[in-house]
């Protein structure tokens, strides 16, 4: 006896597990590396770009105290190597440091834009964010400085977003990655500007986490046989009904 009801609830069953089979658990994710770029500086005088070890580097102003790139102010950033991580867990993708250097007044730059690539091993991927950078650098006026200085005076740095995020799908698979911005410490909560003594240098870390976008619910196998049942009764009920009609 071949009963229509009986292969509904067949497909239903097997288009359930097919949906349960085909919804991979990621466990673990592998960042190879990060990476960032400097570009578009915004005024400033003897713009210089380079790397120095593993820190690319964006230096302006016309130094106080000597003529060497180092004696500049500017910015650097440090990507992160490899490094392992689950799913929702923050993980650190760099460091940025801002020198504080004396220069001349009006050889400051007043913002730059700033490019970080993540590269991905699990899942394969590699994103990008864009970054803009504005520069407060005061002057050095003993008893008139903006901001909190021990030594006249202290400048700014301001971050134009501190969450940003991307979204990418591998192998069927939607994910978000989220920066999370920039903290002073480990585990802190993350800022949008941080202040730099003058003569010295600061440091900022960033951070980001991976999340797996939620798939649409997929009702529950007792859900799918109860209406497969459901369905197969209907139609016995309705059967049953058209033959005592007949008679």
């Amino acid at each position: 006896m071949n009963l229509p009801g009986f292969n509904i609830f067949r497909l239903s069953i097997a288009s359930a597990a097919l949906v349960f089979g085909i919804v991979p658990q990621a466990r673990a994710i592998s960042l190879n590396q990060s990476s960032g770029s400097w570009s578009q500086t915004v005024g400033g005088s003897g713009i210089v770009y380079q790397t120095v070890a593993s820190e690319t580097q964006v230096r302006w102003g016309i130094p106080a105290y000597g003529d060497s790139t180092s004696q500049k102010s500017g910015l650097g950033f440090t990507g992160v190597g490899p490094s392992t991580f689950g799913l929702g867990e923050i993980f650190q993708v760099g460091q940025l440091r801002h020198f504080n250097n004396g220069i001349f007044g009006g050889t400051a730059a007043s913002a730059v834009n700033f490019s970080l690539n993540l590269n991905f091993d699990n899942p394969v991927a590699t994103q990008s964010f864009n970054l803009n950078l504005q520069i407060d650098e005061t002057p050095n006026q003993l008893g008139n400085c903006a901001y909190f200085s021990i030594t006249p005076c202290a400048d700014k740095i301001s971050i134009s977003e501190t969450s940003l995020l991307n979204q990418f799908s591998i192998a069927g698979i939607d994910y978000t990655l989220h920066l999370l911005g920039f903290s002073l410490t480990p585990g802190g909560a993350p800022i949008n500007q941080f202040i730099s003594q003058e003569g010295g240098t600061n440091q900022a870390l960033l951070f980001a986490k991976v999340t797996a976008v939620e798939p649409e619910p997929v009702p529950e196998p007792a859900t799918v046989a109860g209406t497969a049942l459901w369905l197969l009764g209907t139609k016995l009920a309705v059967g049953n009904r058209r033959k005592k009609a007949k008679s």
